[in-house]
């Protein structure tokens, strides 16, 4: 880890100045950034220090249905959280919970949780030349180990994105609140993630400066159910290897909206439309549930060593739904 400047900002507005200037980024708990600095693919001459925030950005508030998460809620108290009781929030709890181990559940925040960098071990190397670290002229993932990588939604890289939060959350329709200097701006949650995720293109679509605050869950309808599941391969301190995350609301039996989006499957969390519209007006079924499946993994392109994802994410798919819905 290279020397760098602490900035303990006693304000978010300080906290704002602070991150607009030349070469500063922003930390959180730290959990991935300061792996990233030792690693030294970050080497910032400032870092500005949320933490004597915390107070102020981690409050969890309920009004009018509508629930506000502040950016440094940790995912222990997501999961605790009495605003986030009842099974409209079932998936988004459980995909807290499946978050790392209780000491990372205990430290990690909700947005950073969001702004996690890819996993890819490629451009985790300062020792490989990987196209998406801007080290190399390509994506060594496509030909190399690829075990981890996507299988849709990519075009010069196959990373996938580590967030197992974002797809509960994008399921529910959720929205952010940013500062940078003294602009507040609030946007939809599928707007921090990059319409065209090329090598090129970060994770996200922050620009320099820009602080997450907030997320915000729209209300929801009566008998609105979310289902979350994933899969990987150890019980603890793992990234899924795929996930999927389904909202639904019921009425007489039948499902009368829907929502789908999957992760861990491609560069950002996946939102498929066309596999959640085939849900509503319908009873819940295996039969249903398996054509749902197939038509959310439609067109996936598996590159030499994972094409296990399709089978196991068509699973984790039919798991969903059935936590949805029982």
């Amino acid at each position: 880890m290279r020397p760098f400047t602490y900035v303990l900002p006693t304000s978010l507005e300080q906290a704002a100045e602070a991150a607009t200037q030349p070469d500063t980024i922003v930390k959180a708990a730290g959990i991935d950034i300061v792996d990233r600095m030792k690693e030294r693919l970050v080497t910032p001459q400032k870092v500005v220090n949320l933490l004597p925030l915390k107070r102020e950005l981690s409050q969890i508030a309920e009004q009018n249905g509508e629930v506000t998460i502040g950016a440094m809620v940790t995912l222990t108290q997501l999961q605790e959280a009495k605003q986030l009781q009842g099974r409209a929030y079932d998936g988004l709890r459980r995909a807290a919970s499946t978050t790392g181990t209780p000491q990372v559940q205990n430290r990690a925040t909700v947005a950073g949780n969001l702004l996690q960098f890819t996993r890819c071990w490629y451009v985790r190397s300062e020792a490989f030349r990987c196209l998406h670290g801007g080290r190399g002229p390509t994506c060594l993932a496509m030909t190399g180990d690829n075990r981890y990588h996507a299988v849709m939604g990519w075009s010069d890289c196959v990373r996938v994105h580590p967030s197992n939060l974002a797809p509960a959350l994008l399921a529910l329709g959720a929205e952010y609140t940013t500062r940078a200097g003294e602009a507040v701006r609030r946007r939809k949650l599928a707007d921090l993630f990059p319409a065209d995720p090329r090598a090129q293109n970060p994770e996200h679509t922050l620009e320099d400066g820009e602080i997450v605050t907030a997320l915000h869950l729209p209300a929801q309808p009566a008998d609105t159910r979310l289902g979350y599941a994933e899969s990987r391969e150890k019980q603890s301190f793992d990234w899924a290897t795929t996930a999927c995350a389904v909202r639904v609301v019921m009425a007489g039996g039948k499902i009368t909206a829907a929502d789908l989006v999957l992760g861990a499957v491609g560069p950002v969390p996946m939102a498929k439309p066309q596999a959640a519209q085939l849900l509503v007006g319908k009873e819940p079924s295996e039969k249903l549930f398996l054509r749902v499946a197939e038509a959310a993994f439609a067109g996936a392109t598996p590159l030499a060593f994972n094409a296990y994802k399709l089978p196991i994410g068509k699973a984790v798919v039919r798991a969903a739904l059935e936590e949805a819905t029982r």
